[in-house]
């Protein structure tokens, strides 16, 4: 089986889910004996987004070789039914069909995403409600599509050092990722403000690009100035943050998936989520949950895990056994059965 991967995402982003998710699996894929992995890492001089050259050259290496899967790494034009080749596609969330309102007047790729699903011989959900959420909007039959966790490597849980790391004088809440729109960053803010806490505990955003100018008036309107900083880097750097932080709070309104949660799990970090999408499913009992438009409960729910040092370490104790269920081995297994599933239709 002969299967070959682009470098849509690879050239879309740095850091991320999404980049994280196919590097794994393409590592652990080009294990198995019965598997044959090409990746297509067109031209490095053009610029960082898929260039119209970069397609051509995929289109002709997708004509000229036998492959028999191709798995892009995102939505792209590039996907169209082909004779030779079956099409795995992988959704991992609805979140620009869910939410419109909340993206007016920005391109967020739902055209190119439509097509991409549509075209597909297959598709791989990494949750339940993605799914669930995929056959509202575009009506796909049960068996085109395949659930396959996410997972978290082992070195997050076993090789994770704290050497040499200083968060200064507070304790602090860690958000990661991105803080804009169906994030609910500012509702969260909100209640981190009312909490009573901000004179005693940091609010660190980790990654999610700097913070705007429209992001610092908030913060000077709720005098969190002081209070909430800014941090980026790779992995490794992460998952200190995990160890050191004293819980993770993850305030969207809806998620796909939700990687930052089991990250925070493996890293002995305890969890206060909201209730949207597919966090329940992924965080099982494992996280305390809030509903994402109530600040008070939000408030409420800092200062439980705050102020009950037996409940933190019992949800510590249950995100360490949580996790135990989401592993890129599985991952990869998984997504080597969807491919020869394919094959054999």
């Amino acid at each position: 089986m002969k299967v070959l991967y682009d470098n849509i995402i690879f050239c879309a982003q740095k850091y991320g889910g999404v980049s994280r998710y196919f590097s794994e699996v393409i590592r652990r894929i080009a294990k198995y004996e019965d598997v044959v992995v090409d990746v297509f890492k067109g031209l490095s001089i053009l610029p960082r987004r898929l260039s119209r050259f970069n397609k051509v050259l995929l289109d002709f290496k997708l004509l000229s070789h036998k492959y028999d899967i191709y798995h892009p790494t995102y939505y792209s034009n590039s996907i169209k039914k082909r004779k030779r080749i079956k099409t795995v596609v992988t959704v991992y969330d609805m979140i620009h069909e869910l939410y419109a309102y909340k993206f007016e007047g920005i391109n967020s790729g739902i055209e190119i995403k439509k097509n991409s699903i549509l075209n597909a011989d297959h598709i791989i959900c990494i949750s339940k409600r993605s799914k669930k959420d995929l056959q509202k909007f575009y009506g796909i039959k049960d068996d085109m599509i395949s659930v396959v966790y996410l997972g978290v490597s082992s070195d997050e849980i076993d090789r994770a050092h704290d050497t040499d790391f200083s968060t200064g004088n507070r304790p602090f809440i860690l958000h990661v990722g991105n803080r804009k729109y169906y994030k609910n960053f500012n509702t969260f803010l909100k209640a981190f403000s009312i909490s009573g806490i901000k004179n005693d505990f940091n609010l660190v955003c980790f990654g999610g690009g700097s913070f705007s100018q429209e992001e610092i008036s908030f913060f000077k309107k709720y005098n969190l100035l002081d209070s909430v900083k800014y941090i980026e880097g790779e992995d490794s750097m992460l998952k200190r943050y995990y160890r050191k932080a004293f819980m993770l709070a993850y305030p969207s309104f809806y998620e796909g998936f939700g990687l930052p949660i089991l990250e925070a799990m493996a890293n002995n970090c305890p969890v206060i989520a909201s209730n949207g999408g597919s966090i329940p499913e992924i965080a099982g009992d494992a996280a305390m949950f809030f509903y994402p438009d109530k600040e008070e409960e939000i408030s409420l729910c800092i200062k439980r895990m705050i102020n009950d040092n037996d409940m933190r370490n019992a949800y510590i104790a249950k995100g360490k056994e949580r996790v135990k269920g989401f592993t890129w081995d599985k991952t990869a297994m998984e997504t080597r059965d969807v491919y020869k599933k394919v094959l054999d239709k």
